[in-house]
């Protein structure tokens, strides 16, 4: 699989870099029409999201059970 950006333009679509097909080789297109985020974009998403966990857990009982779970895990199974 090739990815390669290109332009629409007149109706055809023009790769924006060199790629290695011979003339009539048939491929098939996806599209994401979507741009790239700018930086800016990206980080205003990134500081909407963030929190969004806030007050819906407990990260020390997380741990707590963690831990527990390994200690459990590791114990030696008497034989009766």
């Amino acid at each position: 699989m090739i990815r390669v950006k290109a332009i629409f333009s007149n109706g055809a679509l023009t790769p924006l870099e060199p790629i290695d097909l011979k003339e009539g080789d048939e491929v098939t297109v996806s599209i994401d029409d979507k741009s790239e985020l700018s930086d800016y974009e990206r980080l205003a998403r990134f500081k909407a999201a963030a929190g969004g966990w806030e007050g819906l857990h407990d990260p020390d009982e997380f741990k707590r059970t963690i831990y527990q779970a390994r200690i459990d895990g590791s114990r030696h199974t008497p034989n009766l």
